[in-house]
């Protein structure tokens, strides 16, 4: 069994910083157990974050957006399914139409999460006094468009 787990992570071309092989496991050993772990699941303004079934292809993407003091995104609309993550500072953002809880402003402080509606148009700002950090994370096919930002007649 030890033989198959090193050819196996010889083929991934893994290696074990040059000790030569994995570390060993006494065969009867019970698995570790976890200890020591807390997880809390992630909630939204609206409740807890929903599933999204895919039924194609998708890409997984997306970057830290820092927001000074004062600063803003501009008007702009998600075209894929999106998962927002306050990292420090209030976001307040500013959505125009969809549901009750959706619809209008809400406020998004440190350790909040976020999951954006698609299509709705909405603006982003940071009111406080530092710069607010947050995780965007984008569900998307592969290569296509993730933002649509808002034009001078939108």
């Amino acid at each position: 069994m030890r033989l198959q787990a090193v050819v196996t992570v010889a083929a991934l071309g893994l290696s074990f910083a040059g000790l030569g092989s994995p570390p060993a496991q006494a065969q009867d050993a019970a698995p570790a157990q976890p200890k020591g772990v807390t997880a809390k699941g992630l909630i939204s303004s609206t409740g807890t974050i929903a599933r999204i079934p895919v039924t194609a292809p998708i890409v997984l993407t997306g970057q830290v957006i820092q927001i000074d003091s004062g600063g803003q995104t501009g008007k702009q609309r998600f075209l894929v399914p999106t998962y927002l993550y306050v990292l420090e500072g209030v976001l307040t953002i500013d959505t125009e139409g969809g549901p009750t809880g959706v619809s209008g402003i809400q406020y998004h402080a440190t350790g909040h999460s976020y999951a954006t509606p698609i299509g709705l148009w909405h603006n982003i700002m940071n009111n406080g006094q530092a710069p607010a950090r947050f995780l965007l994370l984008y569900v998307g096919t592969p290569g296509g468009p993730t933002t649509e930002q808002a034009k001078a007649d939108d």
